[in-house]
């Protein structure tokens, strides 16, 4: 197990048992499974190499891979038949819902992003081996993400990444909550940059879970 996702293992138990009914031993099976998936590893560190040497110059660029093994984690426990998420960028969060998925040999993602400026498309970083489980939807999720939802009726997860300015956050999870289904998660990365997280879930009266910059609640 990498030495990160080590030293942050009881904290990251602890989000994932909250958010779920999985138990330590099903946790620790699906973070050693993802923590040796050698060919996941390396065709991400391929893809890293190749394209992204120029653009980024360490490893802690947006979702780290501590929360990428959560959302690993959960979506091999949870085997949703759909995920969604806005925002891609490299495609580090992507990449490990998608190894997930393809573990549990069903389940698709749906994300929508804008490119970056200047960058190669939205998710380079994704394996071309996985690619046939994932849906890009380019453009604005203010634009997209109603038609996404209505099109896909309920959703297993949904996780926000995009632009984190409070009315966004907000209204995401707004839209999304109401698509969830029962036992479903709603994540979203970077809730310490405003309170819309917070906000949102005392209004629908569920307890904040946190895990570093990381949000989850679970629709009951």
């Amino acid at each position: 197990m990498d030495n990160a996702v080590r030293r942050a293992a009881p904290n990251l138990q602890n989000f994932i048992r909250s958010l779920t009914d999985a138990n330590t031993t099903e946790i620790q099976k699906y973070i050693a499974e993802i923590t040796s998936n050698r060919e996941f590893h390396n065709h991400l560190e391929d893809r890293r190499s190749n394209f992204g040497s120029r653009l980024f110059s360490s490893w802690g660029w947006g979702i780290s891979e501590r929360l990428g093994t959560v959302l690993y984690v959960l979506c091999r426990k949870l085997r949703p038949d759909t995920v969604v998420e806005t925002g891609v960028a490299s495609g580090v969060s992507s990449a490990y819902i998608l190894c997930a998925l393809e573990e549990n040999r069903h389940g698709t993602l749906y994300s929508i992003d804008l490119p970056w400026e200047g960058t190669k498309q939205s998710g380079w970083l994704i394996p071309d081996y996985l690619r046939h489980r994932w849906q890009l939807i380019p453009g604005r999720s203010s634009e997209k993400l109603i038609p996404l939802l209505e099109k896909l009726g309920t959703i297993g997860i949904f996780l926000h990444d995009s632009e984190h300015s409070y009315q966004n956050m907000l209204w995401e999870y707004q839209t999304a909550w109401g698509h969830l289904k029962g036992g479903g998660i709603l994540l979203s990365h970077n809730v310490d940059v405003n309170n819309a997280f917070p906000h949102f879930c005392e209004s629908v009266r569920v307890k904040v879970l946190l895990l570093a910059n990381m949000g989850g609640i679970v629709r009951v």
